[in-house]
């Protein structure tokens, strides 16, 4: 009999939008969608549980069974524990690591960067987090953590005995599949800048939007594009929309939300990408896919962001605000000789965090958990 595998989740198939016979396009979901084909070379069945905006559904995708649990109008942290005890086989809990979860004993936990760095939320809600996170780090048997921050929340607030207990092992990315590619430009003025996130608050499209007025009234040569989900009917989905229509260098603006396997074609058309997270950011793939298409990157300084950009050398680093996206963007555009230094630097960076090293390293982690 294969052994099953569950993996508990708030999100996998598109449950916000209605549409759950697809995987969602967010980071999150890219990285159970990799784990899930890990776990399924080893042998063993994958079986993803979520919770769901759209009520309860139980479906395959690509190969993956994935069970939705209605949470509509529901305590979200009930349902899951609902998951956490319907859910049969080995687990691993992929998100809500931060909430109270009743998990079931020596199961491994994911951390995919922490949320709770939102500097206005309130200090009782960031001190019940960290109650929360020595929960877990009492209940289960390992936690991957995608980059060092969390490793160091923990150390600096909880308390263990296992130095090994949280297993640093950053994101990663395909290097044979998103590669550089040399183009040949009628305008060699023209530059496009590429925001490959969601358009959501913590991804930073406010501050995106205000440094898009500013950028394209000042350079008449650049285009924007704006590539990632969106969740319809939101509030701030409507809000991106009017702007939209409405800007007055609408015809330099682009919007487009791609799959996955298209993402590799938008960074390879694209002079400079930008990744202004505001909070919740682990070692993000949109960052980590530009890197290896050798495009230079504004980062913003937030979570796991730190841990892919050098300021300086394969990007530059800033504080995610208007002033100083525009600065950092606006020194990128008017310098090719830059752009070109640190594209470079930034492809033989992204090497380290190849697709194969961290394939090679959960399964290890898998192997472990499952003996």
């Amino acid at each position: 009999m294969t052994r099953e595998i569950g993996i508990l989740t708030h999100s996998f198939a598109d449950a916000y939008n209605g549409q759950t016979d697809k995987i969602y396009g967010g980071g999150l979901e890219r990285y159970l969608y990799d784990l899930s084909k890990t776990i399924r070379e080893m042998g063993w069945k994958p079986v993803i549980h979520q919770l769901s905006q759209s009520g309860p559904f139980r479906r395959e995708i690509e190969d993956i069974e994935v069970i939705g649990y209605d949470c509509r109008d529901q305590d979200l942290v009930t349902v899951f524990n609902r998951m956490s005890s319907e859910a049969e086989g080995n687990l691993i809990y992929a998100s809500f690591i931060w909430h109270p979860i009743q998990y079931k004993t020596a199961s491994i936990g994911i951390c995919h960067g922490i949320n709770w760095d939102n500097p206005s939320l309130p200090t009782e809600n960031k001190a019940d987090v960290a109650r929360n996170i020595q929960g877990a780090l009492r209940q289960l048997k390992r936690i991957v953590s995608v980059d060092s921050h969390f490793l160091t929340f923990c150390r600096s607030v909880c308390t263990f005995s296992d130095p090994e207990q949280i297993v640093l092992l950053p994101n990663a990315v395909d290097t044979q599949e998103f590669i550089p590619q040399e183009r040949i430009q009628k305008d060699s003025n023209r530059v496009h800048i590429l925001y490959p996130r969601r358009i959501s608050i913590e991804r930073g499209i406010i501050p995106m939007m205000l440094a898009t007025d500013r950028l394209l009234a000042a350079y008449p040569q650049v285009t924007i594009e704006f590539v990632g989900e969106l969740i319809e009917d939101s509030l701030l989905t409507k809000t991106f929309r009017l702007w939209l229509d409405a800007h007055p260098y609408r015809d330099r603006i682009h919007y487009q939300a791609y799959t996955f396997g298209q993402m590799v074609q938008a960074y390879q058309r694209a002079d400079i990408a930008v990744i202004p997270t505001i909070f919740s950011e682990g070692t993000s793939y949109s960052c980590l896919e530009a890197l290896s298409c050798g495009v230079p990157i504004v980062s913003s300084n937030v979570g796991g962001l730190n841990d892919l950009i050098i300021d300086g050398y394969n990007g530059l680093l800033v504080t995610p605000t208007e002033d100083r996206l525009f600065e950092a963007i606006r020194t990128l555009i008017e310098n090719l000789e830059i752009r070109r230094q640190i594209g470079a630097n930034a492809r033989a960076t992204a090497k380290a965090f190849d697709k194969r090293i961290w394939k090679a390293k959960w399964t290890r982690i898998l192997s472990e958990y499952v003996s």
